[in-house]
């Protein structure tokens, strides 16, 4: 897990911790507190996706929530933080990105949520960038496109800002964001607000929230039956 998390992030996309070359794995203090969710490859069990994955309860009894390291998770409603579930470090091994890998990942964040009695999913969703104009240029798509939380807004912590109030980015039509963020907002997830800048894993990232209550019938019917 920690091995193809250090294949995709640092050698294939050229982020990820510095330190990961050292040991050839991508690892972090959170990791020992959050459970992993693991698809394997048969025959041989060898590890092709995983996600990351701990609930408020989790998060309190040991260092808290990922995000919260970039974002300032206060401005979340407090009943929205203790139904969630953070989720991150998500990776599909380059030889196995299909449909149906994919759909089995989100089928078992759909067992966990159930089995956890949880209704939200947030975590963060990156650009492999820290150009804060390319940030603000996605930002200004999502708000534009109307996929941005209108009830509150979850401001980067200090240190972490992209971009200053008032600042303004070439404009640019053609927009792309990264798979799995485009994936998150096609379920219905929203971003809660600006993106943070993270120096150390190379990242802009944008945290979204997902309420799975949202879903349609047909959406819910496919994961959680």
């Amino acid at each position: 897990m920690l091995k193809l998390r250090f294949e995709v992030f640092n050698l294939e996309l050229g982020e990820g911790l510095d330190s990961s070359f050292a040991t050839m794995r991508d690892e972090d203090e959170f990791d020992a507190q959050c459970h992993h969710l693991l698809i394997r490859e048969k025959p041989g069990g060898a590890v092709i996706a995983t996600y990351r994955m701990q609930t408020r309860e989790m998060a309190q009894a040991a260092r808290g929530f990922y995000s919260q390291g970039e974002f300032d998770l206060g401005a979340l409603p407090e009943a929205v933080l203790d139904a969630s579930v953070e989720v991150g470090r998500a990776c599909i091994a380059k030889a196995h990105r299909n449909g149906r890998v994919l759909f089995l990942l989100w089928k078992g964040i759909a067992r966990y949520l159930l089995a956890m009695r949880k209704r939200y999913l947030f975590g963060c969703c990156s650009l492999t960038s820290q150009d804060p104009a390319e940030g603000k240029q996605v930002m200004d798509y999502l708000v534009d496109m109307a996929l941005v939380w209108e009830n509150f807004s979850v401001p980067p912590q200090p240190g972490f800002v992209c971009y200053p109030a008032g600042f303004e980015a070439p404009a640019n039509p053609d927009v792309r964001l990264p798979r799995l963020f485009r994936i998150y907002l096609d379920y219905g997830a929203r971003v809660c607000g600006p993106p943070a800048i993270d120096r150390a894993f190379k990242t802009i990232d944008y945290l979204v929230l997902l309420d799975t209550a949202r879903f349609d019938r047909k959406t819910y019917e496919i994961f959680f039956r």
